[in-house]
């Protein structure tokens, strides 16, 4: 995981001051999604003498992520079936504004 050309080491332990750094967002701003993630199993908290410093959890992510890609697929295999029909229709309106036109043409 990268965000704006910073590496993510998933194993690396790292506090809010820290994980804030990249970002244009504040330390408590930062905290509130910590705290959201942590909440979700997504990220732990660990405790060295006054900082509390978090790690990404990535066996809860890897699961979202089998998950969200199984309906990625079944959404994308709908979407190319529309973007078939939709096309057939939009040639069989051609067609038949073309037949339309040739026999305005001859009256």
């Amino acid at each position: 995981m990268a965000a704006k050309g910073y590496q993510v080491n998933p194993t690396r332990k790292r506090g809010p001051v820290e994980l804030a750094a990249p970002f244009r967002m504040s330390q408590p701003a930062i905290s509130k999604h910590l705290k959201v993630l942590e909440r979700a199993g997504l990220v732990s908290r660990g405790r060295d003498a006054q900082r509390r410093p978090r790690r990404l959890e990535a066996k809860p992510l890897a699961e979202a992520t089998r998950w969200l890609e199984r309906y990625r697929r079944h959404w994308e295999g709908n979407f190319q079936r529309l973007d078939v029909l939709l096309e057939e229709l939009k040639t069989a309106g051609k067609k038949q504004r073309k037949r339309t036109n040739k026999k305005g043409d001859h009256r």
